[in-house]
């Protein structure tokens, strides 16, 4: 008589080792999978906005760059650097020293009097240590320039005819002292006065000298003298 032999494993035991199954062949690709991922710590910083935004055109004119990063970039030492160069592509407006605040880095701006498109060229050392460099633009338009050109007033330009109006009035002001002088001097009656009152009394006097003479040359002048 043949003997039949019955499994002893229960729908309980196929169950639980299925997922054994499954995870022993998925751990080499879990594995795979971890070691070609890069890690934080080998991420390198990228640039997260900028201000003015790339390819912006604006309506007025800026006065800073500032460049923001997922992290805070190394701060000082000669790898870092932005240069914002004008429409001509010679001239450069960057000003003053690198400024770092955390995760911004920004840089002054001298006044900007071109119209058009300029550039923003920066290089930074992010956190571990590595270069981040790359170009941004932006546009001004000629309105935004005209606006922000400074006026005459603040030139100096306007106050130089006045100067050279006073400087040629100086001497006018100064010959109408000399004659206050001289009428002070003579008793508040000018030259040209005086002048005309010495010739009106000399005029009297010969007069007067004329009709004596004339009068003793008449005839009864001398009978009387004698």
């Amino acid at each position: 008589m043949t003997a039949i032999t019955r499994s002893t494993r229960t729908p309980a035991t196929a169950d639980r080792a299925l997922p054994r199954a499954a995870a022993a062949l998925l751990a080499p690709l879990a594995a795979a999978a971890l070691a070609l991922a890069p890690s934080p710590a080998l991420a390198h910083d990228v640039l997260t906005g900028s201000s003015p935004e790339d390819g912006a055109t604006l309506d007025t004119v800026p006065e800073e760059v500032v460049l923001s990063f997922n992290n805070a970039p190394m701060e000082g030492g000669s790898g870092s650097a932005v240069v914002v160069t004008g429409p001509d592509e010679e001239t450069t407006y960057e000003e003053g020293e690198l400024a770092f605040d955390g995760t911004d880095v920004s840089v002054g701006l001298a006044p900007l009097d071109q119209a058009g498109e300029y550039t923003i060229g920066f290089r930074v050392v992010s956190s571990d240590g590595h270069p981040i460099q790359d170009t941004l633009t932006f546009s001004v338009t000629e309105e935004a320039v005209a606006a922000a050109a400074p006026t005459p007033e603040e030139t100096g330009t306007a106050q130089e005819p006045a100067e050279e109006t006073a400087q040629e009035q100086e001497p006018a002001d100064g010959a109408d002292a000399d004659e206050a002088a001289d009428e002070e001097e003579s008793g508040g009656v000018s030259p040209v006065a005086l002048a005309v009152v010495a010739v009106v009394a000399l005029a009297g006097i010969a007069a007067v000298v004329l009709v004596a003479v004339r009068m003793r040359r008449r005839p009864g002048g001398d009978a009387g003298q004698r």
